[in-house]
């Protein structure tokens, strides 16, 4: 009997542990809801706990399918944070309403409200810690070199440069650079940054048999097709998972729709701009979220203002020019962080240890409190809660036509940018987050980076 693999091991443990933990938060919310009625909390006595074991026969399945819908079981495909949170929401909204649904359904077991949302608010909060428990856990395994994917880079241009950058500075991804395979076979092997040129595309299938190699990433953006499907058919007769690295930023998949002009498929992107009700939501969400941050940070705010005159001469609040959606400026609010004879519009710090930057600015940075006045602009609907940085006027002169893509909205007091790398990112890759959340931005989507904003602003991930 053939013995079960790590895969399925790791997969069994996940939905064993999800029905075990959502029995226990089933039951719990019972006995709490049975302990407020008897101390008086709750006008009338809980109904029999033979209805909850019933039910529990039906909603126990419906999450767990929810789940595996949603891919909250597929634990082999990489996944980032951002990813993985908006899996685990939808799977709460979809169990939401089914846990609903069947109450209207099944009436007869009179199941409470409250048992039924504070069960799946519970659950959800279970699957967003057990996830990022196993995210962390198999980060671990990686950097320990245990389940690393080893891969072979086809191309010795910028593009695949690139890749090789990422590889080698996020090896948290668990992958290793085996080598690279020149497209042009007439030049000289060389190696690349220490890593060596394997040979042509011609010696593909060679290589691929010399080296154990589980996935292949084409970085030549302009090969012709004719070439690009003989090494896919290489590549899958060789049981190896072939991946196209596009640099088109316009290019995003979720935004991509396939038409057909006489049975010939091509490629039409969407515009990029919101629906007219999910624009009204989205507005809806800003003045909710920084109204409600304003009332409950106010007295924070009170006191980082008493901090940066005590700290250092000068105005606690700063004002800056910035250029908004359609290019319109506005005048930005922050929380001073440098000396008052800092110039403005010298470009940002890049070091903690900044002589421009004030003692209690340093603190404010790592943290990003410096950032708090920015919800007065959203209040004012010049800014919204989320979408790209704000830039400076000069910056935005020097945008090429298709980098002014980035003011068709408006700028964010959080984003992509702040969520997967912050300030240590150059602006090449900002725009890539950038052009990335405009072409999907949706109001499900500002949730969810508002959510991954939360523990990135505690841990000060990539902040100074």
């Amino acid at each position: 009997m053939k013995r079960p693999d790590r895969h399925q091991i790791v997969t069994a443990v996940l939905v064993l542990s999800d029905v075990v933990a959502f029995c226990v938060i089933w039951f719990a919310m019972y006995y709490l809801r049975d302990y407020l009625a008897d101390v008086g909390f709750a006008r009338r006595p809980i109904n029999p706990i033979r209805n909850y074991v019933l039910a529990l026969q039906v909603y126990l399945p419906l999450w767990l399918v929810c789940e595996w819908y949603y891919g909250n079981f597929d634990h082999r495909e990489k996944l980032t944070g951002l990813n993985q949170l908006s899996r685990i929401l939808k799977t709460f909204i979809a169990g939401l309403i089914g846990s609903l649904a069947f109450a209207y359904l099944f009436k007869q077991w009179d199941i409470g409200r409250f048992i039924l949302l504070g069960s799946s608010f519970l659950y959800f909060w279970w699957l967003y810690v057990s996830r990022s428990m196993l995210k962390a856990w198999k980060q671990a395994q990686v950097l320990k070199g245990v389940g690393v994917i080893n891969v072979l880079v086809i191309g010795v241009g910028r593009t695949a440069r690139r890749v090789m950058d990422r590889i080698v500075n996020h090896p948290e991804g668990g992958y290793r650079l085996v080598g690279f395979v020149d497209p042009h076979p007439r030049r000289p092997r060389r190696a690349i940054n220490g890593f060596p040129v394997l040979g042509s595309t011609r010696e593909l299938v060679k290589i691929l048999q010399e080296h154990p190699v589980e996935q292949v990433f084409l970085a030549v953006p302009k090969m012709p097709q004719n070439e690009m499907m003989n090494l896919i058919v290489q590549c899958e007769d060789m049981g190896v998972q072939f991946k196209i690295v596009t640099n088109l930023f316009e290019v995003i998949t979720s935004q991509v729709r396939i038409d057909v002009i006489d049975e010939v498929p091509v490629i039409h992107l969407r515009n990029a701009e919101l629906p007219f009700v999910q624009a009204v939501l989205k507005r809806a969400l800003d003045i909710v979220v920084a109204s409600t941050l304003l009332v409950l940070f106010a007295p924070v705010m009170v006191g980082i203002a008493i901090a940066i005159r005590l700290d250092s001469r000068g105005p606690a609040l700063f004002k800056q020019v910035r250029v908004g959606q359609h290019g319109r400026l506005f005048e930005m609010y922050k929380f001073r962080t440098m000396h008052v004879d800092a110039d403005p519009y010298a470009p940002a710090p890049t070091d903690p240890n900044d002589p421009r930057i004030t003692r209690i600015g340093r603190w404010l940075r790592r943290y990003s409190l410096d950032e708090f006045p920015q919800l007065i602009n959203v209040l004012r609907g010049e800014m919204s809660m989320v979408g790209p940085r704000p830039e400076m006027p000069f910056l935005v002169e020097q945008y090429e036509e298709w980098q002014r893509r980035r003011l068709d909205v408006k700028p964010g007091v959080t984003g992509l940018w702040q969520i997967v790398g912050r300030k240590n990112l150059p602006l090449s890759l900002n725009l890539e987050y950038d052009f990335y959340y405009i072409k999907n931005q949706s109001l499900f989507f500002d949730i969810v980076i508002l959510l991954k904003t939360i523990p990135a602003v505690i841990f000060g991930k990539g902040a100074f």
